[in-house]
């Protein structure tokens, strides 16, 4: 398996709308469900646009050249050296370590072409499957907090952190 990362292109638009209406990517990341039809294109556009501005890199997870999810280095502070690791990986890629390998990369992407020296990240504690993939990559527990509001509210998460 070969893990691959690009940035997101129009072309994506279909896989990011076919793999976000899946309802188990909504229970732990915040793409609503039901997904939105024209999600897809409306969300390509959006995040190639903030990549123009040098405020957000999201790159397309490629295994073996097939569409597998989305890594992005989002809230981009050149100033602070700062930004945040988000990502989804597509249902039918789970478990396969994608998302561990495709972490690493946007990880050395955010250390050596952005020059940053923080990522931060968080997840659902329930989410043991992410916990995972950032620990894998050296990030560290920084605290647990209760959501305020939204669609999680009430529900424990997890802030991390990687200093390069």
């Amino acid at each position: 398996m070969k893990v691959t990362l690009r940035f997101v292109l129009p072309s994506d638009a279909e896989y990011v709308q076919q793999y976000a209406s899946y309802p188990e990517i909504s229970e732990t990341s915040n793409v609503p469900y039901p997904y939105p039809d024209g999600a897809g294109e409306a969300w390509v556009n959006m995040v190639m646009a903030r990549r123009e501005q040098g405020i957000s890199y999201v790159f397309t997870i490629l295994s073996d050249d097939q569409f597998a999810g989305v890594m992005s280095i989002n809230a981009v502070d050149l100033t602070e050296k700062t930004a945040e690791l988000d990502y989804w990986i597509a249902v039918p890629f789970w478990n396969q370590g994608i998302g561990t390998v495709a972490a690493q990369k946007a990880i050395e992407f955010a250390f050596h072409k952005l020059d940053l020296q923080i990522l931060r990240s968080a997840c659902l504690t329930s989410n043991k499957g992410s916990l995972k993939v950032l620990e894998k990559n050296g990030f560290k527990k920084v605290n647990d907090f209760i959501f305020e509001a939204g669609k999680f509210k009430d529900k424990t998460g997890c802030r991390l952190e990687l200093h390069r």
